[in-house]
This record gives structure tokens, sequence and C-alpha cells, in this order.
């Protein structure tokens, strides 16, 4: 996978929350388009869900409706995400305005 990578955190000890969510997307070998999506503890392995887009459009927007869901994590369970890592040689996310990443890493809807 090689047009989209970013790693997001949300951490507030006080309330047990440790969570990390990954998203890569690109195409494999076949030249199939496909969406990795590894969520769960910080630290931990986390479960990975696979999703097979019919192109690069569909591939962008199962990523943007995914960094837009993260984007309200501050209202669903006290505290939003922040990004730790971000590969966009694609340039996904200028695309991406509603919930885009701010100066400071949050990412907001």
């Amino acid at each position: 996978m090689n047009r989209f990578y970013a790693m997001l955190e949300a951490s507030n000890p006080e309330r047990g929350h440790q969570r990390a969510y990954r998203l890569e997307a690109g195409t494999d070998l076949f030249g199939e388009w496909l969406v990795d999506v590894t969520y769960g503890r910080i630290g931990a392995g986390g479960r990975t869900i696979r999703y097979l887009a019919r192109d690069e459009a569909e591939a962008r927007k199962l990523v943007q409706q995914s960094l837009k869901r993260r984007g309200t994590a501050r209202k669903r369970i006290g505290v939003g995400y922040q990004i730790k890592e971000l590969s966009d040689p694609a340039g996904w996310l200028p695309a991406f305005s509603p919930g885009a990443p701010r100066s400071d890493n949050q990412v907001y809807a």
C-alpha cells in the first residue's frame, strides 16, 4: 500500500481511554485498491478490517468517511484523536475539508 497512511491516537488516562486508529490505503500487487483500518488499545495489536474498493475515488471516500467519524470522538468518548503519523503523497487530505486536521494535530468534524 502506498497512497495514504495515518496513525491516530486518543488518550485520556483518567477515563481509561487509550485508543489507536490506523488507516492505510493503496494498491496491492494486482492493482486492486485496498483500505485497511486497524483499531484497538494503544500498544496492542488491534483488529484490522480490509475493504476492497473499485477504484482510487472509492478508496479515498472510505478514508475520508473514516476520518470524519474519528472527528466525532470528542462527543462520543470524551477525548479527540490526534494525528501521530501521516503520509499523504497523493494529497488526499486537502480535498477533505470537514474534519481535516488542524495545526494542533486534532481531528475535527
